[in-house]
């Protein structure tokens, strides 16, 4: 499903089951610069990372400070 197409939809943020992007299939992820809903998304352990290849961002769950593991 494309979430860019659905509106507000398109503004939630992704939280990846896997560690692999769905846009590119990259396993390849950084750390993410921090944005304004990303304390209260570290409150339910997500923290944010883009992906290396297309710059996506996304969030995984987890506690560690490494993205890239």
């Amino acid at each position: 499903m494309d979430f860019a197409s659905q509106g507000w939809l398109g503004r939630l943020p992704r939280v990846l089951s896997t560690r692999q992007c769905p846009l590119c299939s990259s396993i390849r992820f950084v750390a993410a610069e921090s944005s304004w809903p990303d304390g209260l998304l570290r409150l339910l352990m997500l923290r944010p990372v883009r992906c290396v290849n297309c710059w996506r961002r996304y969030y995984w769950f987890g506690t560690a400070n490494k993205a890239a593991e």
